[in-house]
């Protein structure tokens, strides 16, 4: 069924945008077959990855195990996670009795090529109780699982935890993981972030994981300058003082973490002070971040989701330089995110879903209908003269609505339209695939390296600036491409650095298809 939720448009300059379109989805979960075998799950992670090579987004799903299995129902026992290969004829094949399908109290994960063979690997961050308070099995197990890394050798998952050294036994309560090269030496590193919610443990500890190769790692805070004693729920990675590194931004503590000469860190000087939260109360906790160019000047901008009731989420425009550090101002209010949002809102994106050219909001919660959900999107309706973007929802804020911890984005159907997996928390509800069927403008997507980033003009107009570093958000992990949509542009011209520094361009290139660069 097709939910169609016509939208208001203001009048601000809206470059190409194909105007009055809507944003609407089908929910298509019954469809693909992922009813059934997620049924009475418990989800907390989600990750889009081609793991067997075939170009298509397959699907890793995690949750908690560790309830009584009386709060499993309809199913009769805690649920695993568990791995879907994406058929190509909309449907997806559970990979039963695959390594991944195990029991734990999965937080996040996230696919990428972690040895350079050309598959990528799966990392999942378990957010472990330290100690077993339960006799039963699964959930006895689950209480103590920690954070999993596995070797993807050409579509078989080969659990390698213990020999990698990405899974430390003093990494409890892990949450999001995000994936960058934070030394330029070929080789992506991770950065698992912990929170502060175990008890009897001093401080959190979120590493940065250097891969030393062979999917052999060390923790490496102390070499690049940085505190373990950070906690986070969420980051996002991005080079927003263009050195050509990645920067860091880890949300819950709200610390933002610079690349500085030989390959090591400084804390922002001024993040306090721009990015400061006021929580409402001792739960009121921002959760997810991205990054992403709002308003097309070229500069990141940062959103964050919140993970309370209501959640209060935050809009920063990146005003740009000054003595090499970003300067962000807080627009909520004047970009039309104000009102609180009556649920959690963790899980966060920057994505344009209706290919007008304007990026969109989208946060993971949902209206509630008698048969599917609504994703909490806010489309973007152009920039004032003042460089502030205007966002209006998709539909009224009201109360009814509920949230998903996860719902990554990713072309499920090669239709160049981004859909959705919404990931339930509450095992009555089921999980959602949702496909985007906007009537939607004209596309492009840019494969390339993590790390990358990605200039794109069309009509001599910059539509945007994108990087390439999955992990954002809370709990979900993406697909290393960059979505741009063109509205009624038939020609663009892109300009890709890749991590090397190599700067690779595509000029007057036919749109609505997929480019792949690489090093």
């Amino acid at each position: 069924m097709v939910w169609r939720l016509l939208l208001l448009l203001l009048v601000f300059h809206a470059g190409n945008a194909i105007a009055g379109a809507a944003i609407e989805f089908e929910d298509a979960t019954k469809s693909a077959g992922l009813i059934d075998p997620l049924r009475g799950f418990m989800g907390h992670a989600a990750a889009w990855g081609d793991f067997d090579g075939d170009g298509r987004p397959d699907l890793f799903v995690g949750g908690f195990c560790d309830r009584p299995s009386s709060e499993y129902l309809p199913a009769k026992a805690p649920v695993p996670s568990s791995l879907f290969r994406n058929e190509g004829n909309g449907k997806f094949q559970w990979i039963k009795n695959s390594s991944a399908q195990f029991c734990g109290r999965t937080a996040g994960a996230l696919f990428a090529d972690l040895n350079n063979d050309g598959f990528p690997e799966l990392y999942v961050s378990n957010n472990s109780k330290g100690k077993v308070t339960r006799i039963e099995e699964p959930q006895a197990s689950a209480q103590k699982m920690r954070s999993k890394l596995y070797q993807n050798n050409k579509g078989a998952l080969q659990d390698v935890s213990s020999t990698s050294g990405a899974s430390p036994e003093d990494l409890l309560t892990a949450r999001n993981v995000a994936v960058l090269d934070y030394n330029n030496d070929g080789r992506l590193d991770l950065f698992v972030v912990e929170d502060r919610f175990q008890k009897g443990k001093k401080e959190a500890r979120s590493i940065l994981l250097k891969n030393l190769g062979g999917l052999k790692f060390q923790i490496a805070n102390a070499e690049a300058g940085l505190p373990e004693d950070i906690f986070g729920l969420g980051l996002a990675v991005a080079d927003l003082n263009n050195d050509g590194r990645p920067d860091i931004f880890i949300a819950h503590s709200n610390r933002f973490f610079l690349s500085a000469p030989g390959n090591r860190y400084h804390e922002a000087s001024r993040s306090e002070e721009n990015l400061r939260w006021s929580p409402a109360d001792n739960e009121d906790w921002t959760a997810g971040a991205a990054f992403g160019d709002l308003n097309g000047d070229g500069n990141l901008d940062l959103v964050i989701g919140i993970h309370h009731d209501p959640a209060r989420n935050k809009v920063y425009l990146n005003r740009g330089l000054k003595m090499g550090e970003p300067v962000f101002e807080d627009i909520t209010e004047k970009a039309g995110l104000g009102a609180p949002i009556p649920t959690k809102s963790p899980h966060v994106e920057i994505q344009d879903f209706d290919n007008d050219g304007l990026p969109d909001i989208y946060f993971s919660a949902a209206w509630k209908t008698e048969n599917t959900v609504v994703p909490l999107i806010y489309r973007n309706s152009g920039t004032d003269r003042n460089g502030i973007p205007h966002f209006s929802p998709i539909g009224e804020i009201r109360t009814g609505m509920i949230y998903f911890p996860a719902g990554p984005s990713a072309d499920v159907n090669a239709d160049g339209k981004l859909d959705l997996f919404l990931v339930s928390w509450f095992p009555s509800e089921p999980s959602h695939l949702l496909l985007n069927r906007s009537r939607a403008g004209n596309w492009l997507d840019v494969k390339a390296p993590i790390g990358s980033k990605v200039k794109l003009i069309s009509g001599g107009k910059l539509i945007g600036v994108q990087q390439i570093y999955p992990g954002y958000g809370f709990a979900s992990g993406q697909l290393a491409i960059c979505h741009f949509g063109l509205g009624r542009y038939a020609k663009a011209d892109l300009e890709v650095t890749l991590p090397n520094g190599s700067i690779k361009t595509a000029k007057d290139t036919a749109v609505n298809r997929i480019l792949e660069f690489k090093e």
